[in-house]
């Protein structure tokens, strides 16, 4: 497979880079790359951003940070390993954007099963002060599809330990890390769980709904331990996530009233949440990312020991070395060595694996007990939703706004306004990652401003918005209202001179 699809791969891992690379330019630093006087000058600083460049991280390589075979979970939340991490900033030797600190962390989580489980993530202090009312907010973030293997940690990979930067790594998904800078610049607190089997031993349970749920609010709860611990008062949560990231943080959002309503959360943003993991796979069965499937077989089999009978008896040697690889494999190894084919190729009688399920009840019914929705969020929620997203499909994002909206959340839906990109759109998935900023991070901001969405705003717009995908993004932009607790470029204190109200286009 790596000789028909490891060249292919590699240009359409250069490509995407190349279309989220301008977007950055574009998008990414209007809204905040531009530091404050404070930041700027690393005063108060104790990481820099010109720290040596290591090899990138392989599979097999050991960091003991990473066993877990020493420590003991007790409680859901709490700090179980701490250490300092260098951080490098996105211009190679620029001095924006470098936090007070970064620690890595270990911490407690409760699996779906109810085990207490250990999980890593770091935590980001930013240099520029929070400029709104009470104590600094944190936002916590879950990356997009980074990958099965202990290696694709995002905190193991840029923008930490001297990693090489994404276009280089070809790890294109941590690009993912500006959020850190962009929250940053705004004073705000950002932690980067990698959820539970990434990184530590064990397998990743991609896309498992109470897994990632979890593991996202106790990371919020671990800061909260090491805030308080410096004597600091721990202040407002909230979510932030694209792709896999804004299934978890929608995961998140409904899961908090129950399990996690201690944390004072406000908001979350979701942008491409494949909330429906059926219409997920189905969608992308045969495209480059079909590799994630694999990664959803791994995980349900983790969750769903019943399953390993029906999938021993029914994948082809093919579908079963696709299931061993793909579990030490980052996204971008994927794509390049199964991108294009399809899972009729790693199931018995040439099955897709939706026929599968169909003849399997149990099958089937672990695949929907993964479904978002089924809850209701208790804050307002954002979601971003691609016409030319090739890869997570549109209609089920948006039937998970309009499902919300009819339990009556705040929900504020938006189309990417990006244009198709590439032949058939294959780079717009990533780079809606960057591009649904634009919308995220007014709407993250405004909330920890304690602004919320006007009535007329929210559960509208499903027939697209202004600078939808049929417009150009920069009239896109031209027309996005910024938050006004903004600090835009050229600022080290107060708001944007846009006009308040970030959420009426």
């Amino acid at each position: 497979m790596k000789g028909l699809f490891g060249r292919a791969g590699r240009v359409r891992s250069l490509g995407i880079a190349g279309a989220v690379s301008s977007i950055v330019l574009t998008v990414a630093l209007p809204l905040g790359a531009s530091a404050g006087a404070e930041e700027s000058s690393l005063k108060g600083s104790s990481v820099g951003s010109s720290v040596v460049t290591r090899p990138v991280v392989q599979p097999g390589d050991i960091d003991t940070f990473y066993d877990t075979s020493n420590v003991t979970p007790t409680r859901v939340g709490e700090i179980l390993r701490t250490q300092q991490a260098p951080y490098s900033g996105i211009f190679g030797d620029s001095t924006w954007a470098v936090p007070k600190s970064v620690q890595k962390i270990m911490y407690t989580t409760q699996n779906t099963a109810g085990v207490l489980t250990p999980v890593t993530g770091y935590v980001l202090e930013p240099t520029v002060p929070w400029r709104g009312d009470g104590p600094r907010p944190t936002l916590v973030i879950v990356r997009g599809t980074v990958g099965q293997g202990d290696h694709c940690a995002p905190s193991r990979n840029w923008p930490l330990d001297g990693q090489p930067d994404p276009v280089y790594s070809g790890r294109f998904v941590n690009l993912e890390g500006l959020y850190d800078m962009m929250f940053a610049n705004q004073g705000v607190r950002v932690v980067v769980t990698d959820l539970i089997g990434m990184g530590t031993p064990g397998m990743h349970t991609y896309m498992n709904r109470d897994d990632q749920a979890h593991a996202m609010l106790d990371a919020a709860r671990a800061a909260r331990g090491l805030v308080e611990a410096r004597g600091e008062t721990f202040g407002a949560v909230a979510l932030y996530g694209h792709s896999q990231g804004g299934g978890a943080s929608s995961a998140a959002a409904e899961a908090q009233p129950a399990y996690a309503p201690d944390i004072d959360l406000v908001a979350a943003y979701a942008s491409a949440p494949p909330a429906d993991l059926d219409a997920v796979q189905r969608n992308i069965d045969g495209s480059d990312l079909v590799g994630a499937i694999g990664f959803t077989i791994n995980g349900l089999l983790a969750r769903f020991p019943n399953l390993e009978p029906i999938i021993a008896a029914s994948v082809t040697d093919e579908g079963s070395r696709v299931l061993e690889n793909v579990a030490q494999m980052c996204t971008d190894d994927i794509m390049n060595e199964y991108g294009g084919t399809t899972t009729r190729q790693w199931i018995t009688g040439g099955r897709s694996l939706t026929e599968l399920a169909q003849e399997h009840p149990e099958a089937k019914a672990a695949m929907d007990a993964q479904l978002i929705g089924t809850g209701k969020p208790n804050v307002p929620v954002m979601i971003v939703s691609g016409r030319f997203d090739r890869n997570v499909a549109y209609g089920q994002a948006k039937h998970l706004a309009q499902n919300w909206c009819a339990k009556g959340v705040p929900v504020l839906y938006r189309d990417d306004f990006l244009p198709e990109i590439g032949t058939l759109g294959e780079y717009n998935h990533v780079a809606q990652s960057v591009s649904g900023a634009t919308f995220g991070m007014p709407f993250i901001v405004d909330a920890f401003h304690g602004r919320t969405p006007q009535e007329t705003a929210v559960c509208t717009n499903w027939n697209g918005n202004a600078g939808s995908s049929e417009a150009d993004a920069s009239s896109a932009m031209s027309s996005l209202p910024m938050s006004s607790g903004l600090v835009m470029p050229g600022s080290s204190q107060g708001g944007s001179s846009g006009r308040e109200g970030s959420f009426v286009l």
